[in-house]
């Protein structure tokens, strides 16, 4: 099976020379998609170097986890996807980058099932064609007047160039299509990114600096009188130097004594990715911005400037500025529509999809304006933020909303399958504006 799936890479791969692939490879690096996750830049280069190099060998999965993420040579891949997670992660963002490359010329993709890249020519190279010299029959004609014979006397006739006029209207139409071209080029991207500035107009056009708000989830920790104790019982197992770690027998019994509440510390990774996308783009527009968890939060916070708040359960401000809206978060992991009791999205047991909410309120009740980006899970929460980050999500958007949104509070609910932790693009399944 690896002989036949390395025969098939090896089809597909010919005739794409390296120069082309590693241009291309460039280009993608350095594009939104990949510009805010180095790990998925160092990934991808990787796959693609090994590739080149045709070392099969390097582009197994232990190899990866070990030459990109750190792992040792022998770690137990199946308690430890890291690899899985990320390539599935890097497929995603080669879909999104060629989404909008309309003039890249060379494919490079991942399968699905591999680790090793593929490169293919979107479309052939283009080929010079000399043009061929005119035939005799397209020449100019021209008759010469002739002695006469008996009494017919042979006029001069005109010069006659048949196909002249014909080039020239091959000419003009050639000209439009390239003008028609051209034009949309530039007008659909330029609709893209206008769509894109208005819906982020409140939050960026102004001087204040942007508060963004990420939600942190409580952990508990063994008590120092449970540590002590235990310490008391083994003694010389402290490592010194280094935080205590007690290993806890599968019989061992604790009570609410034993274990102390740690709040305001513990940020889950798909909320920190999350977050990237927001400050890349923070970073992007030169905006000044304040960060800050959820915990360590106030009302007058929010009163002294605009506001992003990323995450839901987590995030008790999420939860109290959506209270009066149409869509809002259960007690019961779900999202609500207010207006129609019998209207609820629930993701599936296995967490293989989710559900968020985008709101924008323009005027909340803290007198500025809120943008809310939150999923049920982490997943969704990471699906939301790039959803708002991405000109032609928010497009997509503009054109399933009435007209003047520019100037209305919104609200998104969305959807996305999730594939080891990593949410797809997001799909809009229901619209609210006042």
């Amino acid at each position: 099976m690896e002989n036949a799936t390395e025969n098939v890479h090896q089809e597909l791969q010919k005739g794409v020379p390296e120069a082309p692939v590693r241009k291309t490879l460039s280009a993608v690096l350095q594009s939104p998609p990949f510009h805010a996750s180095a790990q998925s830049r160092e990934l991808l280069q990787y796959i693609v170097e090994q590739t080149l190099a045709g070392r099969a060998d390097m582009l197994k999965e232990r190899v990866i986890g070990a030459h990109v993420f750190g792992r040792r040579i022998d770690y137990a891949t199946n308690d430890d996807p890291i690899v899985r997670a990320r390539v599935a992660e890097v497929r995603k963002r080669l879909a999104v980058y060629y989404q909008k490359a309309r003039e890249e010329t060379v494919r490079i993709s991942i399968p699905s099932g591999s680790f090793k890249a593929v490169f293919e020519w979107i479309d052939p190279p283009p080929v010079q064609v000399q043009p061929a010299p005119l035939p005799l029959s397209t020449a100019t004609v021209e008759f010469k007047e002739s002695p006469t014979v008996g009494d017919v006397t042979p006029r001069e006739l005109p010069a006659v160039t048949p196909t002249k006029g014909r080039r020239w209207w091959w000419l003009v139409a050639a000209a439009c299509v390239a003008i028609l071209a051209f034009a949309s080029a530039r007008y659909f991207p330029f609709q893209e990114q206008r769509a894109f500035n208005q819906f982020w107009s409140p939050v960026l056009d102004n001087s204040d600096p942007v508060l963004i708000s990420i939600g942190s989830n409580p952990a508990y920790a063994l008590s120092a009188s449970y540590i002590e104790a235990y310490y008391r019982q083994h003694p010389g197992s402290q490592n010194k130097g280094m935080d205590p770690y007690v290993p806890l027998a599968p019989d061992a019994k604790l009570d609410g004594r034993d274990l102390v509440l740690v709040s305001g510390t513990l940020v889950a990774l798909s909320d920190v990715a999350a977050t990237t996308k927001i400050l890349s783009l923070m970073e992007h527009r030169k905006k000044h911005f304040d960060f800050r968890l959820g915990s360590d939060m106030t009302y007058g916070d929010l009163r002294e400037d605009p506001s992003i708040l990323i995450g839901a359960y987590n995030n008790p401000w999420t939860l109290s500025m959506l209270g009066n809206q149409r869509y809002v978060f259960s007690a019961r992991a779900d999202i609500l529509d207010r207006f129609n009791a019998q209207k609820h999205w629930t993701p599936k047991a296995d967490f293989t999809d989710d559900y968020a909410i985008v709101s924008r309120v323009l005027n909340s009740k803290t007198g500025k304006t809120i943008l809310i980006a939150a999923g049920i899970s982490g997943a969704g929460t990471r699906a939301a933020t790039e959803f708002i980050s991405e000109p032609q999500a928010i497009s997509a958007l503009a054109k399933a909303l009435p007209d003047g949104w520019q100037k209305k509070n919104l609200e998104v609910v969305l959807h996305a399958s999730v594939t080891d932790g990593v949410p797809s693009a997001p799909e809009i399944v229901a619209t609210y504006s006042w």
